[in-house]
């Protein structure tokens, strides 16, 4: 018999990243209990710590364009994030963003974060820990209660509204109810649905099925974003490379020697320069396009091993010793790998999903009590995101999302002893007293990476989208027939099953928009069609099928241009 334990608490906070941790603070400040859960080491392995630690705010004079371009004022960035995510975007959530946003950015030296303007430059690798350290300091100050160890299983909801969640203490081997009216989900997206992939091993996903679960819907989930140097050479690292000064100097070539990227981007500057200046523009703000030519290159036959060549022998000795990124990647990703003497090979990863929990700008979900920010929520960034954009995201909404839960704040609730009981059930009934199935885990989870990577990927077809959701569909039944022995092991177990779940939410959306759109590249509908799908696209859990809806997108103030900045035909 499982051990469970109530807790109560006014807000409770799911994920250690960027926005949970300023969620955290921001509730706090209203003088409300706040506990912050996070399924590992708090604050350690999210996005946001492992990110290239730019961010993008009207901010002229003060933030760095080392790595990615600035604007000076917020209606040019607001402007310029609805053109980049090609309008999939929700007006009212890219104008909180980028109005709020450099009140926010500056906020942050209030809490301890002394190197805001330009952290890949004065942060070593993870850059994103001169963001996260910071605010961890600050939450502890504040009296937050950060539990690391805690795997959030459901969120409870009773007559309509939440009244808790449970979860397993994988440290301390016991279930934990907490009672309370106010629940923010901010635990990254699913970048490790992918078998290729540059996010840690632990965004699988979590807030995606605890929403559908509850009732809450996602928005947008065929929108995944690639990043595209990330290391694909035998006993190196399956991490990102481009973020440092050394490697704006790199060419990426295929099979037969090829500078490739000139036939898919258009050439600003001819000649041995810099990337930016070679084609007018941050590969932060067009890392899609880049993606997208890589893999075309090995689809058409192009590639070497599966992958592409990235060229560093021509970078000057000095660039290699101009930044912690260059310094970083020299000595520790390459590990003693000859640059000077021979490409290597890179070919893209996941990095965001883009798509995710539907809110308001107050980031309500339409279930009452139950809150959402960061990267596991859907609306912001529509069908791209510009660099920088991806931490600034979570520092505004993550202080408007405390807030908001802070606000719906009332009289603690009480969770009935029947749905404890079945909280208890759903955890026990997996466990056994015999040897787990982990080999089988183990198999199933990678099977669903590499069918999301190989047929619901950067080139997607109908065909092969179809054939994927056979193959999700069977290995989502498969993973929920395992039994594990332990608490750590459910952890496991849970994961996996998550990734097949929205693996399989991926793959249904990106079936139905029968377009190309921002990183949402179809080979048999390669044309952006905005008379049939200028939608976005919602989803629902009702039972055990998916239940996808579309609205149409009404643009109040963005004017809507007749090209794509993704080199994608508009009809």
């Amino acid at each position: 018999m499982l051990d469970i334990k109530r807790e109560k608490t006014d807000v409770l906070i799911i994920g250690s990243g960027g926005a949970g941790l300023r969620a955290a603070i921001e509730a706090r400040r209203y003088g409300v209990k706040v506990t912050l859960v996070d399924k590992v080491v708090i604050g350690m392995n999210n996005s946001t710590r492992f990110s290239g630690g730019g961010i993008k705010a009207a901010l002229p004079g003060i933030l760095s364009t080392a790595y990615t371009s600035q604007y000076d004022d917020p209606r040019e960035h607001f402007r310029e994030a609805m053109i980049h995510g090609e309008y999939l975007n929700d007006e009212a959530l890219v104008e909180i963003m980028t109005f709020e946003g450099p009140a926010r950015v500056l906020e942050l030296k209030g809490l301890g974060v002394e190197t805001f303007d330009a952290m890949y430059l004065k942060v070593h690798y993870p850059h994103g820990s001169g963001l996260v350290g910071p605010l961890i300091k600050t939450a502890r100050k504040m009296k937050c209660a950060l539990r690391p160890g805690m795997v959030i299983t459901r969120i409870l909801v009773d007559g309509g509204r939440v009244v808790g969640a449970a979860g397993v203490d994988i440290y301390r081997d016991k279930m934990v109810v907490f009672e309370t009216g106010a629940v923010v989900i901010a635990t990254g997206g699913a970048g490790e649905t992918f078998s290729r992939n540059d996010t840690s091993v632990n965004t699988t996903g979590d807030g995606y099925t605890l929403a559908l679960d509850a009732g809450a819907s996602l928005r947008d989930m065929e929108i995944v974003q690639f990043e595209p140097y990330v290391q694909a050479e035998p006993d190196l690292p399956m991490m990102d490379r481009h973020e440092s000064e050394a490697e704006f100097h790199g060419v990426l070539r295929n099979a037969l020697d090829e500078d490739f990227l000139p036939k898919y981007l258009p050439v600003a500057k001819e000649g041995q320069v810099p990337f930016e200046e070679q084609f007018g523009m941050a590969l932060t703000d067009i890392r899609e396009r880049v993606a997208r030519s890589m893999v075309s290159e090995v689809a058409a036959g192009r590639g070497d091993n599966g992958a592409v060549l990235f060229d560093l022998r021509q970078v000057p000795a000095d660039k290699w010793q101009a930044d912690f990124a260059s310094q970083y990647t020299r000595k520790v990703l390459l590990r003693g790998f000859d640059v000077e003497k021979k490409p290597v090979h890179v070919m893209p990863g996941a990095i965001c999903t883009l798509g995710g929990i539907a809110i308001d700008g107050d980031c309500r979900t339409d279930v009452p009590g139950l809150f959402a920010a960061g990267e596991a929520t859907g609306g912001v960034h529509g069908a791209a995101r510009l660099g920088g954009d991806g931490l600034l995201d979570p520092i505004v909404f993550g202080a408007r999302v405390g807030r908001s839960a802070a606000m719906a704040v009332g009289d603690t609730p009480r969770v009935s002893q029947d749905a404890l009981e079945e909280a208890r059930a759903a955890v026990a009934g997996t466990l056994r007293d015999a040897p787990a199935d982990l080999e089988a885990l183990a198999s199933l989870r990678d099977r669903v990476k590499r069918t999301m990577w190989e047929q619901v990927g950067i080139l997607r077809d109908g065909e092969a989208i179809t054939a994927a959701i056979a193959v999700l569909d069977e290995m989502t039944e498969q993973i929920k027939a395992t039994k594990v022995r332990s608490l750590r092991q459910f952890k496991t177990r849970l994961e996996a099953l998550n990734l097949a779940r929205v693996g399989r939410v991926i793959a249904g959306a990106a079936l139905r928009r029968t377009e190309s759109r921002g990183a949402h590249f179809r080979t048999d509908f390669p044309q952006r069609d905005d008379g049939r799908w200028l939608v976005n696209q919602f989803v629902r859990q009702e039972g055990k099928d998916l239940h996808y809806t579309e609205r149409p997108i009404r643009l109040r103030t963005t004017e809507l241009l007749n090209q794509s900045k993704f080199g994608i035909e508009v009809k």
